[in-house]
């Protein structure tokens, strides 16, 4: 069931910033002080967007497919699965001791309401984690009583209802009752495809106790994959825990694994050049933003972009600490339940997952997740 991963051994940046989209309904700021009539002065601040307003302004952009900030208990529960239990969907947190630890906290999250939070207790926690397909889904199924945006109502929200220990996540794909939600290169696209490229926004925080002395570098934050199999070789993940520092203890750099390739992180797509200089980009153990950006490439051909931005608590820019072309190569036929991997991507998984080892207790957190299918703004708040 475990595979062998295969870490990017550098992570320097390549030292671009893309500006934050500004807040669309914010007006600009006046002078910080106006004439008063008989010679005083008035001060006029200006008010920054709230976090609900950033967040309201994130998620109205035209190509959001679907979108959580875990305000909800519901949104945690609905896409729990724990490994080895009957069909696998666990919203009741029942499926075995460590599905309670995919819990939802319901305050100290990026905007100061909800969140999800993973804390690995034990190697057996590898095999529980949070798995979100895709497609937008109805206001029954997302955990948010509310259809979930479709990209400008363009994408029909599908209905995936997890009952205690059902297969609806595993089946998603199945041959018989095929679902759309997948994303992949145009000459692959048929009827269950909604697109070509996509857009990921999270949240993410990561527990300092993660570089503890004695623990593995190696190990799952997040990443996409596909429903028929959360360990596919197609995976594209992001590690929580690849350090520097003396004696193998420091700061949580950023990691990504392209699907077993070994891959230098910041080659310069257009020259082919890795860019020496930039220092490496690392996790602030607060609520940082991750952008990524992925453009399926064919089978084998060396097209696959892989593009990630970030920027820490207070930042709004963005800057891109990952480029990469590499070539993608995808899993094909079918499981035992007649489920299809067709190549691309149908969903994400947020996880903790370190290969079995022996650690001490941390967790990883996760909040406000956009897909979309256009670039989404850095948070202003």
């Amino acid at each position: 069931m475990k595979r062998r991963d295969f870490l990017v051994t550098t992570a320097t940046m390549a030292g671009a910033a893309i500006p934050g989209v500004g807040f669309g309904q914010s007006k600009p700021c006046p002078p910080p002080s106006m004439s008063a009539a008989g010679g005083g002065t008035a001060s006029t601040p200006c008010a920054s967007p709230t976090a609900a307003a950033d967040w309201a302004s994130r998620i109205a952009g035209a190509g959001v497919v679907w979108y959580h900030n875990f305000d909800s208990k519901a949104e945690v529960d609905a896409f729990r699965w724990t490994g080895g239990y009957r069909g696998g969907n666990d919203p009741l947190a029942v499926g075995d001791a460590d599905a309670r630890y995919v819990e939802w906290v319901p305050s100290g999250g990026a905007d100061g309401g909800g969140y999800l939070q993973l804390t690995r207790n034990s190697p057996s926690m590898d095999g529980n984690y949070w798995c979100r397909p895709f497609a937008p889904l109805t206001g029954a199924s997302n955990g948010r009583g509310v259809d979930d945006p479709g990209a400008n109502g363009t994408l029909v929200p599908q209905t995936l209802v997890a009952t205690d220990g059902g297969g609806q996540l595993y089946n998603w794909a199945v041959s018989s009752n095929p679902k759309p939600g997948w994303y992949g290169h145009p000459s692959d696209q048929n009827s269950f495809y909604d697109g070509h490229d996509f857009y990921v926004q999270i949240r993410v925080m990561a527990d300092p106790r993660r570089t503890a002395s004695g623990n593995i570098r190696v190990g799952k934050f997040t990443s996409f994959t596909t429903t028929v199999n959360s360990y596919t070789a197609q995976e594209l993940v992001t590690y929580g825990g690849y350090w520097t520092g003396a004696a193998g203890v420091g700061v949580p750099n950023i990691h990504n694994v392209y699907q077993g390739m070994n891959y230098t992180p910041l080659d310069q797509v257009s020259t082919g050049v890795r860019n020496p200089v930039s220092p490496q980009w690392s996790y602030s153990g607060g609520w940082d933003t991750l952008l990524y950006h992925v453009t399926p490439g064919r089978h084998g051909v060396n097209e696959t972009r892989f593009e990630v931005w970030a920027a820490h608590p207070g930042e709004s820019v963005y800057t891109k600490i990952w480029d990469a072309t590499y070539p993608a190569y995808y899993d094909g036929g079918t499981n035992t339940v007649g489920a299809i991997a067709r190549p691309g991507w149908n969903a994400m998984l947020c996880w903790i997952y370190h290969n079995g080892a022996n650690m001490s207790t941390f967790w990883q957190r996760f909040d406000q997740i956009i897909f979309s299918k256009q670039f989404i703004a850095c948070p202003a708040v």
